[in-house]
């Protein structure tokens, strides 16, 4: 698994979401990296790291992260969580399964909810693009803003050239952890402190703000949540400076 390292403290580990890789991060790693040591994740089958058989499921997967983790890791000092969408999924899954080594978890707009059907999700493909480089980024700028950024000013060349990397480097498909429905039983189970962060915006036929909420509140009880403003599902990109305040100020608590 490829991991891209930066500063020096505690570890923080930063899980990215569908579609991803560790840039999902971009604007995240560098003001994190100031307190603690950071390891934004290309998880298998995504940017840099091995493929896994396509036949691979959901459960396979999560069994496959925790096998890396835990050699990443190894003992049993102690670790901060963050994760994204279908990482999120992911860290709150290892979180419970590595008790209390895990002492801060910070999910940002979380999948991993019980597969369900909404309103229509507007994308399109990225095959219609054939070999046409440009109206494969223009793909990506549609999907992007149906999926991810709220204002079309959020999608600017560096972040299509991020999101035609990405795409190109899928070869796993993440809604079978992110549609796993293992999120809500993962975080009722846990001890560790939480946190979750949802975009202002993110709120959407699609993606029912106020459910998905409020399941994550019956299922932890009193919840720390934090609307980021002038914001998509992609938080962390569209209004950094709020994330990035709000998780260094998170994982500096105490224990």
């Amino acid at each position: 698994m490829a991991v891209h390292r930066r500063g020096h403290g505690p570890d923080l580990v930063l899980f990215h979401g569908g579609m991803g890789s560790w840039k999902h991060w971009i604007r995240n790693v560098e003001p994190l990296a100031a307190r603690f040591t950071v390891h934004a994740l290309d998880h298998p089958s995504y940017g840099e790291s091995a493929s896994v058989p396509r036949d691979t499921t959901g459960a396979a997967y999560l069994d496959l992260m925790h096998t890396l983790l835990v050699a990443m890791f190894p003992g049993g000092g102690a670790l901060r969580f963050a994760g994204f969408s279908f990482g999120a999924a992911i860290a709150a899954h290892l979180a419970r399964r590595l008790g209390p080594r895990v002492t801060h978890l910070c999910l940002v707009s979380p999948a991993g909810f019980p597969a369900r059907r909404f309103g229509e999700r507007p994308i399109r493909s990225y095959r219609e693009a054939g070999g046409d480089e440009k109206k494969f980024r223009e793909i990506c700028r549609h999907n992007l803003l149906v999926n991810m950024l709220s204002d079309p000013a959020s999608v600017t060349e560096e972040t299509l050239d991020i999101q035609a990397e990405c795409v190109r480097h899928t070869r796993f498909d993440s809604r079978k952890v992110s549609a796993g429905g293992t999120l809500l039983s993962d975080l009722a189970a846990l001890r560790c402190r939480l946190r979750v962060l949802w975009g202002a915006r993110d709120d959407s036929p699609f993606r029912p703000a106020a459910l998905l909420i409020g399941e994550i509140s019956a299922a932890v009880g009193a919840l720390d949540l934090h609307r980021i403003p002038n914001a998509g599902h992609w938080s962390a990109y569209e209004n950094a400076p709020e994330v990035n305040r709000l998780m260094l100020e998170f994982f500096s608590t105490d224990s």
